[in-house]
């Protein structure tokens, strides 16, 4: 089947007045709703001072401070030495961006900034998409859901995260606002060098580069002869380049990403601690039955997530089916560059059956990968159909139903069924007192960080080995790369960086067995670092557990001191 030529005015522009003023009415309440959501967003995410949102937060701050130190963590030298530089596995565009800013208002706190800049790529995708929509509308409905639905989106259990998924969406979002620009040519390279991008952001967002092979193939061959060139010298440079500056990058973002062993969204204890849903002004829990049924990374773990996300956007799902059926029908795009859209559906959606099996984050790679065609494709198309004065008045009844029901029924689920958490008084109490134990043991010698506690460490200026990147170097993955000729010859530095982990854990080992750490943290997370058996047999005792929650999860912390150490006035004390 081929499409007729693509069309501007695939609508009827007389409209119905009555139904343009009900969209618009209903365009204010959601502008209303996205103004009080954002607020919401932002007061969650700023309360608490160096309280982080996510497990692994530590390693995009450390990476960051490292930039704005002036060391480069990809260099050989860096395994010279006893100490490892940090560990990083995704790409880092979005430390790098925040460390330039830094450079411009550098009166601004580090990690603040990391959360203001992830606040503005996430304002920034959702302001393309909805332009995009805007362009493409006769009424203000569309923009404003695409705008409140993109933040959805990008933004993660009710708070702002500082990790590269923000600007990645902004980038997978900023690719669909350029090939929709009509005056741009050739716009390809500009495609070529944000695909290109995206990989040293994070890397699974690459996906966009086959929408774009695919939807260049089919629409213009010359086009798609300009992408694919520009796109492989692009890749081809910049790969050049890192391995001649950076030779550690790829073994950071292929090989060790690779090491993951798996992040088992049953390990978290307890898992949904943090997850808070509000709806119609209410807070309420997950039942402990159903924390106890979630399964772990898998097809279950899919399964699970493809439920909740289709109770949350199924009327906008059914309005991209109704759309790509209307279009094919009828032989027309539904809009400018709007087969874009639906191959990198198809293309995210295929990709997800495999990426949908990483537990990374709840919802996410859904969230990042897929929604943000879906959600500017459905809006624009059934806003044509409403106001199409040629359909038969039960079909337009219909789209009129399917668009209030995309609308009012996705914000409702939306809000109910996203996880949000807040910062209430006691989780503040508990980082509190963490960190006053930081303080407390600083001035008596070395601490000990786990990834939790990380963003004190580097906020003191400490040593900071566990980020929540490195526990991916391990003993029986470096059996694998000793045993993989392949690994070895694309990774010639990989076992050389997790011998130099290895070793320098032993060192740490040692260390407790001297009594040399003032503190130790301990965590059931990744727990090959630290041992209760190597804590008992160096002479340490359990001072404290802390429950410290991080966004979704909330995470018992071990506080470990030497047995003849002395403990802070402020426990015989009591706290104040």
């Amino acid at each position: 089947m081929r499409f007729k030529p693509e069309s501007d005015n695939t609508f009827d522009g007389a409209g119905g007045i009555r139904r343009r003023l009900v969209l618009n009415i209903i365009s204010v309440a959601v502008i209303l709703y996205t103004f009080f959501f954002l607020i919401s967003i932002c007061r969650v995410s700023f309360s608490g001072s160096h309280i982080p949102n996510e497990y692994r937060e530590a390693a995009n701050f450390d990476l960051t401070l490292s930039f704005i130190k002036g060391e480069n963590p990809y260099t050989l030298d860096n395994l010279n030495g006893e100490v490892p530089a940090c560990v990083f596995q995704y790409g880092p565009l979005f430390s790098l961006l925040t460390a330039g800013i830094h450079f411009l208002i550098p009166f601004i706190d580090i990690f603040t900034l990391h959360y203001a800049v992830a606040f503005l790529c996430i304002l920034a995708a959702a302001i393309m998409a909805s332009y995009i929509a805007a362009e493409n509308s006769q009424t203000l409905l569309p923009p404003a859901c695409v705008f409140l639905f993109t933040i959805a989106c990008t933004w993660r259990y009710g708070y702002i995260n500082a990790v590269p998924d923000t600007l990645g969406v902004t980038l997978l979002v900023l690719i669909f606002f350029i090939e929709t620009r009509k005056k741009i040519f050739p716009k390809e390279y500009a495609e070529a060098a944000v695909a290109v991008a995206l990989l040293y952001t994070k890397q699974y967002f690459i996906i966009i580069a086959l929408s774009l092979f695919i939807y260049k193939l089919i629409t213009d061959k010359k086009a798609w002869i300009r992408l694919s060139v520009s796109g492989i010298l692009i890749l081809s440079a910049s790969v050049i380049i890192l391995n001649i500056t950076c030779p550690l990058f790829f073994t950071y973002t292929v090989l060790i990403v690779h090491g993951v062993s798996g992040q088992s969204v049953a390990s978290t204890h307890p898992l949904f601690s943090g997850i808070l849903f509000p709806a119609a002004g209410r807070i309420s829990l997950l039942s402990s039955a159903v924390q106890q049924e979630l399964p772990s990374t898998g097809w279950a773990f899919e399964i699970m997530q493809l439920k909740s996300l289709s109770g949350i956007f199924i009327f906008v799902f059914a309005g991209m089916l109704t759309g790509v059926i209307r279009a094919f029908a009828s032989r027309t795009p539904r809009f400018f560059a709007s087969r874009l859209f639906v191959i990198h559906s198809l293309v995210a959606s295929a990709a997800l059956l495999y990426l949908g099996q990483n537990d990374g984050a709840w919802l996410s790679y859904y969230l990042q990968l897929l929604m943000p065609a879906v959600v500017i494709y459905s809006f624009i198309s059934i806003e044509k159909d409403v106001l199409d004065e040629g359909m038969k008045r039960i079909y337009k009844a219909a789209y009129i139903l399917l668009m209030l029901f995309m609308v009012m029924y996705t914000t409702y689920r939306m809000d109910s069924r996203l996880p949000y958490f807040e910062k209430d008084d006691t989780v503040l109490a508990e980082w509190d007192k963490a960190y006053r134990y930081c303080d407390a043991y600083a001035s008596s010698g070395e601490i000990l960080y786990r990834a939790p506690l990380g963003i004190n460490a580097l906020a003191e200026g400490r040593y900071l080995y566990d980020n929540g990147h490195e526990m991916a170097i391990h003993q029986r993955f470096l059996d694998e790369y000793n045993g993989s000729a392949f690994y070895r010859m694309l990774f010639p530095y990989g076992g050389q960086l997790m011998e130099q982990h290895l070793r320098y854990r032993e060192i740490m080992r040692k260390k407790i067995l001297n009594k040399e750490y003032s503190l130790v943290f301990d965590t059931d997370v990744d727990g090959e670092l630290v041992s209760t058996g190597d804590l008992e047999a160096g002479g340490y005792v359990k001072l404290d557990t802390l429950s410290l929650d991080m966004g979704w999860a909330s995470y018992d912390i071990d506080l470990w001191i030497p047995s003849d150490g002395d403990k802070p006035s402020f426990v015989t004390e009591g706290w104040t």
